[in-house]
Order: C-alpha cells, then sequence, then structure tokens
C-alpha cells in the first residue's frame, strides 16, 4: 500500500486533539462553527494567491508545497523574502501564545520550504490576529525531532480503522467545531456508567 501523503493542517489538528485530526482526515468529516468562521474570514486576504511587496519584504501568499522526504503536502498562509532570508509566516486567529500545534504547523512548512529552496530555513513567525502580534519561532533541533515524529503518527492514523482518544478536556472541547460530532462528555457518561454496569 502506498504511503499516505500527510497534509499540513492535520499536524494542528493532531497536536490540538488526536480524535478530531482523525475525524478531519481520515473520516473526512468538518463542520464549522463561530471560531472557524470567524478565522475563515480573517483568513480570506493570505488565502488570496499572489505576490507583493511591503517595504523592502517580497510576499508570497497562499503557496503550496510538496515534501517528497517527509510526503507532506502543505499550504503556507505567506512566504517572505527578506535581505536573502526566506521564511514562512502563519496567520492565526486568537491572541500570541506558545501553542505547540502552532509552532510544529510552521515548522513543516519551512521543512517543505527548505526542500525546495535547498537550502536551510531557520526562522518562522506566528502571526496573531486577535493581538496583531508577530511572534518569531526557532527552529530547533527539538522542534523539527518533534514535527517529524507527528507526521509520522499521522500517516500511521490514516491507516487506523478506529479513531484515537481525544483530549476530552471540556475548556477545548466545547469550543471545538465536532463538539456534537464527537460526543466527548456523552462518552466520559456513558464509560462510568457501562464500568458501573459491570458490578450490578
Amino acid at each position: 500500500m502506498e504511503s499516505p501523503t500527510v497534509e499540513g493542517h492535520a499536524i494542528n489538528a493532531y497536536v490540538f486533539c488526536p480524535r478530531r485530526c482523525y475525524y478531519e482526515y481520515v473520516e473526512k468529516t468538518f463542520y464549522h462553527n463561530v471560531y472557524t468562521m470567524h478565522g475563515k474570514l480573517l483568513h480570506e486576504h493570505v488565502d488570496q494567491v499572489g505576490r507583493e511587496a511591503r517595504g523592502e519584504r517580497e510576499c508570497y501568499r497562499s503557496v503550496f508545497l510538496y515534501s517528497e522526504k517527509y510526503g507532506l503536502s502543505i499550504r503556507c498562509d505567506l512566504i517572505e523574502e527578506e535581505q536573502g532570508q526566506i521564511y514562512p509566516v502563519e496567520y492565526k486567529r486568537g491572541k500570541a501564545a506558545d501553542w505547540e500545534n502552532n509552532v510544529l504547523q510552521v515548522c513543516a512548512q519551512a521543512l517543505a520550504l527548505e526542500e525546495y529552496l535547498r537550502k536551510p530555513v531557520d526562522v518562522g513567525y506566528l502571526f496573531f490576529y486577535g493581538s496583531n502580534q508577530r511572534k518569531k519561532v526557532i527552529f530547533d533541533e527539538e522542534i523539527r525531532r518533534r514535527t517529524i515524529e507527528v507526521i509520522g503518527i499521522i500517516r500511521e492514523l490514516y491507516l487506523s480503522d478506529n479513531p484515537p482518544a481525544g483530549i476530552d478536556d471540556c475548556k477545548k472541547c466545547c469550543k471545538c467545531s465536532l463538539v456534537d460530532y464527537c460526543l466527548p462528555r456523552e462518552r466520559r457518561q456513558l464509560r462510568g456508567k457501562i464500568r458501573w454496569e459491570r458490578f450490578i
């Protein structure tokens, strides 16, 4: 069987919640909610393929890349070139935060960009609409190792017949667009009931 190609955004989805990643990228199930729609509207500009100059920076929007080495297909919101340095910029809806899912997603973009350019890409940026801030990400060995590890895990997930465990975190789950499909609260309630009924 041919090894499946991993989609770049699946990295973000998996690190946020493995079960969500399975539903979206294996079962191809996706629903919008207010958060995903807000993000979609904010992305309208960077989702349009194009090129523009911003001062001394050349900006390329919505660039698709493929990595043969990692079996990775990924879309970069923005690739910037400034003074000979080329790096990816990933746009996010919320406020600046050190969330691993965002860091690994932009690192995956750098891995694919390195393969295309045939030279190292050492840094990237996360731009947060919610705080209008840009955060620099340095792609050290640990971030690269973790990104490659997650790509491999997702590839195995694509071949699985059953969804993995989810995060089952009430604060995070209630904001997930798949909460009514995944039913984490109901699953926890039934699990406790089934365990109790075994002893009746």
